[in-house]
């Protein structure tokens, strides 16, 4: 018998766990959006790219090294003719069989070409950090949004399918009265007509259950819908936003990145227009090489080496207008970053007016549906009695009841809706209003 009781338990406690892993929550959903979702990711990989774009700027700074080596397995020597005390000598050019180079070169100034270039990228990294900081926080509140809309599809498909069963008790009801003369035809054709509707209406919400679990499953970067979502819609007070009084850009991630960029593009434009200042290096190169003989290895007898070092200045006089395009692509691309910017801030400004009038309106709307929900169950209440005594007709029983699922349908949108703007809200601000965790 103990025995028996043990696999029950044990039965019954992986069927528990079993049912446990098959519902998400939204804390699950914000922590696998975070680290599965396509966009965080790409956003992340910006990031990380333009961190190594400021370390390529470097360059600028840092001496380069490079090596080379060569043999040659024939040739035929250049002749010079020289004139020695009136005689004619032809002299073979000698070329090393093997080579080996080592060169150095360590830029000295550039016009501050390279400053501004580092200037530039890091600005970029700059950009691009708030860039994928901006991301996290839009696809958190994102998923917050989905999660809410999956689960408020969820509620209107049951008060779609209590108003399919009620209305399917009141056909049978109708049929029988037909029969024993207390209904006529033009009832049962009536509640045959809401039925027909009740029966759309849950289909629609059927179809509403799997496109919100589609789109939560696509932001969070999964191929399979995701299981069934557990929770409550929350009830959001007006008094949230009663902070929140004016727009602040500052505390937008977005728009300090689009900042960051068009300081970018300015200072890269600084580094483009310095074409026309000359390049000071200094160089030096160390040559190791045999033109005695054929060998590569004979480096008792076959080897010498030799060296140079000194100061290069180079000044790029033309280019073929290479450089000049290039420094007034880099001024337009300078000019399209700000008027970007400014667009932005002018979206941001009419977002933030436009969501907290309609977060205000929606709960608004949530407090008279919650008043229509007790006024309607009290006319449910008070419509049956009234049938059970003969003062009332099944059709006034059959209008309260589609009034009373009509106001908590109402009452849910008027959630979601809520919801919707008040994250909305938050993604114009850059503020985190309210942790729905």
């Amino acid at each position: 018998m103990n025995h028996l009781k043990w696999i029950f338990s044990s039965f019954i406690l992986f069927v528990s766990l079993e049912s446990h892993s098959q519902v998400l929550n939204l804390g699950e959903a914000v922590t696998e959006a975070l680290t599965q979702s396509p966009k965080v990711q790409k956003s992340e990989s910006q990031y990380k790219e333009s961190s190594w774009k400021k370390t390529e700027t470097y360059s600028g700074f840092l001496p380069t090294l490079s090596a080379n080596a060569s043999y040659l397995f024939d040739k035929k020597y250049a002749l010079v003719d020289v004139n020695m005390n009136n005689t004619p000598l032809t002299i073979p050019q000698v070329v090393p069989t093997t080579n080996l180079y080592l060169t150095a070169q360590w830029s000295l100034f550039d016009g501050f070409s390279s400053t501004n270039r580092y200037l530039s990228a890091g600005a970029f990294e700059d950009s691009a950090k708030n860039d994928y900081d901006w991301t996290r926080f839009q696809v958190e509140r994102e998923v917050v949004v989905l999660f809410y809309k999956a689960l408020a599809a969820k509620e209107l498909k049951a008060v779609a399918e209590q108003n399919v069963r009620a209305l399917n008790d009141h056909l049978k009801d109708v049929r029988l009265f037909k029969k024993v003369g207390t209904s006529t035809n033009y009832d049962v054709l009536r509640v045959e007509v809401q039925m027909s509707e009740a029966q759309s209406e849950l289909l629609n919400a059927t179809d509403n259950v799997e496109v919100a679990r589609a789109r939560l499953s696509e932001a969070l970067g999964k191929d399979q819908d995701v299981p069934e979502v557990e929770g409550a819609l929350p009830r959001l007070k007006p008094e949230l936003v009663a902070k929140v009084t004016e727009f602040n850009s500052n505390e937008r991630k977005d728009l300090q990145s689009l900042r960051q960029k068009a300081e970018g593009f300015r200072y890269q434009e600084d580094s483009a227009e310095k074409y026309w200042v000359p390049r000071l290096a200094l160089i030096g190169q160390y040559q190791y090489y045999n033109n005695r003989n054929d060998r590569f290895d004979d480096y008792e007898n076959g080897f010498r080496d030799a060296w140079q070092y000194g100061i290069s200045l180079t000044w790029n006089i033309f280019d073929g207008m290479t450089s000049i395009s290039r420094s007034k692509q880099s001024i337009e691309q300078k000019y399209q970053a700000e008027k970007t910017l400014r667009q932005a801030e002018l979206k941001a400004k009419r977002d933030f007016d436009f969501w907290k009038r309609k977060y205000l309106y929606y709960c608004a709307v949530f407090e008279a549906r919650q008043n229509d929900i007790a006024k309607s169950e009290e006319s449910v209440r008070l419509s049956r009695e009234g049938q059970k005594v003969g003062a009332r007709t099944n059709t006034d029983v059959l209008d309260a009841e589609a009034e009373l699922y009509r106001a908590k349908a109402g009452a849910v949108n008027a959630q979601i809706g809520a919801i919707e703007a008040l994250v909305n809200l938050e993604l114009s601000t850059g503020q985190k209003l309210v942790d729905f965790n």
